[in-house]
């Protein structure tokens, strides 16, 4: 049985699936980073919460004046450190402090230290969130929604979300009225998607055998489930896949 374990993934890969190549056709033209880097000014203080190996933070967020990126597993920051060494000069290092979080969420900054907090996939504490960005500051978020997948998992029975699929309240809709409590002064929630069809079944194995989606795969079970699932999924275009997010901007 192959168990997601994001310590073995980020030992294996990080958090990069270059391995993989579907084709990929967008309903929506939201894209999380285009959103952080317009919200990113020369005298931005960020926090990248969950960076994972920061591919894509380094790509993107080079631009603010200081950049903390928090992850809560060690091979993933060492990974990070790499990154930096590989793709920037000495001046653009500095900007990128690389920091261990703990599994609660803890932000061990002042009141009111950032001036943008951003996470994706990873899920914030919501209340610390708030305590360290600035008045005015702004939170930007990416996550899974449970709907993502959703014919995939209907197949195997099981799967990320899988209870708030049968009936449970959504985490956006708890977020939501977290953050209402909380205090921000603008909540905006964004559902959105898009379809990935995947060349052969050794790539979508791959992928689910390295997320959550399914939270574990079973080489004596679910290989025949999975022929199912292509066999009733397939196209000219390749095995399809429906993804559902959802993104947050909050305004403090």
């Amino acid at each position: 049985m192959i168990k997601f374990n994001y310590k073995d993934v980020a030992k294996e890969q990080g958090w990069c699936f270059d391995a993989i190549s579907p084709l990929v056709e967008y309903s929506s033209d939201y894209y999380y980073y285009g959103e952080v880097v317009k919200a990113i000014k020369p005298t931005t203080i960020m926090l990248d919460i969950g960076c994972g190996s920061g591919e894509k933070a380094l790509k993107y967020f080079g631009n603010a004046r200081h950049i903390v990126m928090i992850d809560i597993e060690p091979e993933m920051l060492k990974r990070v450190e790499n990154n930096k060494k590989k793709w920037l000069d000495a001046n653009d290092q500095e900007k990128f402090e690389v920091k261990l979080g703990d599994g609660d969420g803890h932000l061990d900054y002042p009141d009111e230290y950032f001036d943008l907090v951003v996470s994706r996939h990873c899920g914030a504490n919501m209340s610390e969130v708030y305590r360290v960005l600035k008045k005015g500051g702004v939170f930007i978020s990416e996550d899974i929604d449970y709907l993502d997948c959703v014919q995939l998992k209907e197949y195997f029975g099981r799967g990320q979300g899988w209870e708030t699929i049968k009936g449970g309240k959504p985490l956006k809709k708890e977020i939501v009225d977290q953050c209402v409590d909380l205090g921000f002064s603008d909540i905006v929630l964004k559902n959105f998607g898009f379809v990935e069809y995947y060349p052969n079944r050794e790539q979508l194995k791959y992928l689910l055998t390295r997320t959550p989606i399914l939270d574990y795969f079973d080489e004596d079970e679910d290989e025949k489930i999975l022929d199912h699932y292509i066999a009733d999924y397939s196209t000219e275009k390749g095995i399809k896949l429906d993804r559902r997010l959802y993104a947050f901007r909050l305004v403090k």
